[in-house]
């Protein structure tokens, strides 16, 4: 089945029709989260790998450059963690999870994960080349797979040894889960009910292998 493209450089160059999108989506998780219950229903839950997974903490170590930020008012809250290939060269996972009142399935989802997936290969100092979706029997792990070619550029820091100019595999796997019945707080079913939160498992690699260790230890992602 042929791959969808999608298309990285083209939206780079429609600034204008993506703020459109995002303030759309804006207007409407705050009118949603303001008619219910707003920012304070909302709390950060970051997402861990395992320490069932087969390569952490063995080959792969972290969690590292844990960070908390907020968006749309507070209406969605964002955490991010990060976890290294033990060699310090090959591969970085990236874990971000966003508490929100609403599903965000129910948005722009594909918008939301390419605009997460740009700024953190910024990040690393990586530029992004053609993107695509791709069918890939690991697909269960979420409810999208993408994938990325990238170069390193100077700005680079743990892919600098790589080399200036080589390549890097950017692979993407996220999902949504709407409720979460488990939560440690108690503020009573209709708010568990109305949590939603979306996981976002950015993977770079050097290479193939590098990535499949990074797939095995998304699917012990656990929040």
């Amino acid at each position: 089945m042929e791959e969808t493209e999608l298309r990285v450089g083209g939206w780079e160059k429609q600034v204008g029709r993506r703020w459109f999108r995002r303030f759309l989506s804006l207007i409407l998780v705050s009118a949603l989260g303001a008619l219910i219950l707003g920012p304070t229903a909302v709390e950060y839950r970051p997402a861990y790998v395992s320490s069932n997974s087969l390569y952490f903490p063995t080959i792969w170590n972290g969690p590292f450059d844990t960070e908390y930020s907020k968006e749309f008012n507070g209406h969605l809250k964002i955490s991010s963690i990060s976890y290294e290939a033990s060699d310090s060269k090959s591969g970085k996972l990236t874990v971000i999870s966003i508490s929100s009142l609403i599903d965000l399935e129910n948005l722009n989802m594909q918008s939301v994960v390419v605009e997460k997936v740009e700024t953190q290969a910024k990040k690393e100092g990586l530029v992004l080349d053609n993107g695509k979706v791709i069918n890939d029997p690991l697909t269960s792990l979420g409810s999208g797979v993408y994938q990325w070619d990238a170069s390193v550029t100077k700005s680079a820091n743990f892919f600098l040894k790589h080399g200036i100019g080589n390549d890097i595999l950017v692979k993407v796997y996220f999902w949504t889960i709407s409720s979460n019945p488990s939560m440690s707080y108690n503020k009573g079913p209709a708010i568990e009910q109305l949590q939603s939160q979306t996981i976002i498992c950015i993977v770079f690699g050097i290479d193939t292998n590098t990535v499949e260790q990074a797939t095995e230890m998304i699917g012990n992602v656990k929040i």
